[in-house]
């Protein structure tokens, strides 16, 4: 019996001394980690099989489905602007600027005043068939030193005959062959062009002007190219269904190359005059400062007579002028110079040679 029971003591001692010293499995000491690193990561990523991403195919732009005029029809109707080329020698205007109603005669740069004969509209011209109504704006001359047309140019309508513009046609740089790839049409979402006195200066009226663009697809389409007769114009043809096929509206003329931000008219809005300048020498704030190399024209109607009721914009129906050879003062050897002035009087000055 002892034997047994020392037996059974001994053979437990060995049992107990086998598991104490039986080695644990291997396990990594948390220092001797090694860390992920970002390199591994991308290459691990780039192991992996990638799906397939398949790209949505890309919005096809609108079709314009109307073909440009072959040709340009006779005028019906041409709108006479102010020759700022006249005193531009002298760096000033004889007329046609008026700040208070909207009307820049300002082809000239700030403060230096030095005339840019491509950014004086002469005359702008008015045509129209059953597709279009067609616009050719001619400018005094080239730039001087690019031989070209630098501005921007276009038309402006007002088909509520309020003062107000709402559709702007502008092109810049046009080739002599119709396109519309130069042509943007700006357009007046929430009515605000002109502030709350359209064509009168509201200063300090923090509007968006021109704040949205017509894309141009089907019929309603806008084309632009030079005139082939004359390098220093620029042609539009504007399709009636563009315009809403109007049966009336009020248009004007465009030159551009200062602010050239539609967002911001009436500019006359966005400035005071003190800040905009005067081209005329005899004012208080001569030169033009903050509004310079621009020339616009007053409106013409289409669809009634410029006779009837006047509208704010509109040109005034004016007489013809009489010639220099009209007996009157004397006569007038160089040039009689017929105008409105700022009080809408009609004025005759006979123009002595430029200095």
């Amino acid at each position: 019996m002892r034997k047994n029971k020392l037996f059974i003591v001994v053979s437990l001692m060995a049992l107990l001394i086998s598991a104490c010293t039986t080695p644990a499995p291997a396990t990594m000491d948390p220092a001797e980690e090694v860390p992920v690193t970002g390199s591994e990561i991308e290459e691990s990523a780039a192991e992996a099989p990638q799906a397939e991403v398949e790209e949505a195919p890309a919005a096809a732009a609108p079709e314009i489905t109307i073909a440009a005029p072959d040709d340009i029809p006779a005028s019906v109707r041409t709108l006479k602007d102010s020759d700022s080329s006249l005193r531009a020698s002298e760096k000033r205007v004889l007329s046609g600027d008026n700040f208070n109603k909207n009307l820049f005669e300002r082809p000239f740069t700030s403060e230096e005043m030095v005339y840019q004969p491509d950014l004086d509209i002469l005359t702008v011209d008015f045509a129209e068939d059953d597709l279009f109504f067609y616009f050719t704006i001619r400018m005094k001359d080239l730039h001087p030193e690019s031989s070209a047309l630098t501005g921007f140019y276009g038309v402006e309508f007002d088909r509520t005959l309020t003062g107000r513009g709402d559709l702007l046609v502008f092109t810049d740089d046009p080739g002599t062959s119709w396109s519309s790839q130069k042509v943007t049409i700006y357009i007046d979402d929430n009515v605000d062009v002109g502030g709350p006195q359209p064509l009168i200066p509201d200063t300090g009226h923090d509007g968006s002007g021109y704040d949205g663009l017509r894309i141009m697809q089907g019929s309603e389409a806008a084309f632009a190219r030079l005139d082939p007769a004359d390098p220093a114009a620029v042609q539009f043809a504007i399709s009636r269904s563009l315009l809403g096929d109007p049966q009336q509206f009020l248009w004007g003329g465009w030159a551009d190359n200062g602010l050239k931000d539609p967002a911001s008219f009436d500019y006359n809005d966005l400035m005071g005059f003190s800040d905009a300048g005067s081209p005329f020498r005899d004012n208080s704030e001569y030169p033009v400062k903050d509004l310079f190399s621009v020339d616009n024209t007053c409106r013409l109607p289409y669809g009634f007579p410029q006779g009837g009721a006047s509208y704010p914009g509109m040109c005034i129906n004016t007489p013809p002028p009489p010639s220099k050879d009209t007996p009157k003062d004397g006569g007038c050897p160089y040039e009689l110079y017929c105008y409105y002035n700022e009080r809408q009087e009609w004025v005759c000055i006979c123009l002595e040679p430029p200095i």
